[in-house]
C-alpha cells in the first residue's frame, strides 16, 4: 500500500472542504436566476462559481491523495479535465480512453496536461490518447514554448527552485517513477508530444 503524502492529504482536505460552500453559492445563484433576477453580475458570479468547482474537482484528483486500487470512469475523467482546461484558446479531445482507469494514472495524465498547458502560450489543440497501456498527449499550437521546467521530468533539475506555478513538473516526475513509467517529451515549433 502506498504511504499517504502529507501534501496530498492537505490538498484533498482543502478541496473537500471548499467544494461544499462553492456548491452552495452555485445553488444560491440558481435560485436568483429562477426568481428572474438574472443580471450580467449574476451571470458573472455563476460563471466564476462553475470555474471554481471545475478547478476544485480537477485539483482534488491532480494534487490530492489516491487510494490504492481506486479507479475513475471515463465520463468523470473527460468531464473533469474538459471543465478545467478547455477554453476559447484551448481545445481538448480524448481518444481510446478505457471505461475505468486507475486513479493514479489519471492523476499523472492530469499533471502532465498542466505541464503541456504551460508550453502553449497562445493556446492550441490537445489530444489525449490511451492505447495498449500507453498514454500520449499531443498538442498542436500556433507556438510551442517548452521551458526549462521540462528538464525536471528528466531529473536534470532539482526540485528546490521550482515556483508554485510549476509544481506539476516535480509531482509528475515523482508519480511517473512510482508507477514505473518514463515520460518522453518531444517538442517542435508548433507541436508537442508527451508519451508515457
Amino acid at each position: 500500500m502506498t504511504a499517504p503524502s502529507m501534501d496530498a492529504l492537505v490538498s484533498s482536505r482543502i478541496c473537500h472542504d471548499l467544494i461544499s460552500p462553492v456548491g452552495a453559492i452555485g445553488n444560491g445563484i440558481e435560485l436568483l436566476e429562477v426568481m428572474a433576477t438574472t443580471t450580467p453580475e449574476v451571470g458573472l458570479i455563476a460563471d466564476s462559481v462553475e470555474n471554481a468547482k471545475a478547478k476544485l474537482q480537477f485539483f482534488r484528483i491532480c494534487f490530492g491523495q489516491c487510494s490504492d486500487g481506486a479507479v475513475l470512469g471515463r465520463p468523470e475523467v473527460v468531464k473533469t479535465a474538459t471543465a478545467m482546461l478547455e477554453s476559447e484558446r484551448v481545445r481538448l479531445r480524448w481518444e481510446g480512453l478505457e471505461e475505468a482507469t486507475p486513479r493514479r494514472e489519471v492523476k499523472l495524465v492530469f499533471l502532465l496536461l498542466l505541464c503541456v498547458e504551460t508550453a502553449l502560450p497562445l493556446g492550441g489543440d490537445i489530444v489525449v490518447t490511451q492505447a495498449g497501456g500507453i498514454w500520449t498527449i499531443a498538442a498542436d499550437a500556433p507556438r510551442v514554448q517548452a521551458g526549462d521546467a521540462w528538464k525536471i521530468l528528466e531529473w536534470q533539475m532539482p526540485v528546490e527552485p521550482v515556483k508554485p506555478a510549476l509544481v506539476q513538473f516535480p509531482l509528475a516526475r515523482d508519480l511517473a517513477r512510482d508507477l514505473g513509467r518514463t515520460v518522453d517529451m518531444q517538442a517542435g515549433e508548433n507541436g508537442l508530444r508527451v508519451t508515457l
